[in-house]
């Protein structure tokens, strides 16, 4: 009675372990499947988010066609401007006071003529300046998107300062790079003399031997 009473429990407590081993299996098994969504979530999260190099070209890209099309209506403007001012300035000279007029009259007709040319030279001043910033070359870029980088940095300095940490790490891993290189090629240099060094020497015994 004892020995079945026993087996009893023993045949009970197997089924129990059994229970816990199958719940315990079916929680690793759902934590792991919960993990892998989790890492596939957010490998697709990476892959939808632009890298701070694409977001700073499309900023950058939309700031120039900004300032070239800001660019093209200031120099509009100016060559509109400088057609009715040629317009008035022929109208002036048409207007010359005869051979008879008062010299009053004739000082104050000069003085109109050289208001209106002077007037002519800064609007066409102007136009060249504007020409020069479209079409123009800066330091390291057109003049263009040198400006508007500038702009882009005042309007988006987390970015633009983003994008210059990057590529200064860039420039930093460049100059690793080559200087890893440049050593190795001493080495190998160093290598190749003293073999040479090496077997001179074993001539030179050999010879002497």
């Amino acid at each position: 009675m004892n020995q079945q009473r026993e087996q009893l429990q023993q045949q009970t407590r197997a089924m129990q372990q059994a229970v816990n081993s199958s719940f315990d299996a079916e929680a690793q098994a759902d934590g792991l499947l919960e993990r892998a969504n989790a890492e596939q979530a957010e490998q697709a999260a990476l892959l939808d988010t632009p890298s701070i190099e694409s977001q700073y070209a499309t900023a950058l890209a939309a700031q120039i066609e900004n300032k070239h099309d800001q660019v093209e209506r200031i120099e509009d403007r100016l060559e509109n401007l400088i057609e009715q001012q040629s317009s008035r300035l022929q109208q002036s000279r048409s207007q010359q006071p005869g051979l008879i007029a008062l010299p009053s009259t004739k000082a104050k007709w000069q003085q109109q003529l050289q208001q209106q040319q002077s007037t002519m030279q800064r609007l066409q001043g102007r136009l060249e300046m504007v020409r020069e910033i479209k079409d123009g070359m800066g330091a390291h870029a057109p003049r263009i998107e040198e400006l508007a980088v500038k702009k882009l940095r005042h309007d988006e300095p987390g970015l633009a300062s983003e994008w210059g940490e990057q590529q200064a790490a860039i420039r930093r891993h460049q100059v690793l790079q080559r200087k890893k290189e440049m050593e190795q090629r001493q080495q190998s240099t160093g290598l190749g003399k003293a073999l040479g060094a090496s077997q001179t020497l074993i001539l030179s015994v050999n010879t002497r031997t």
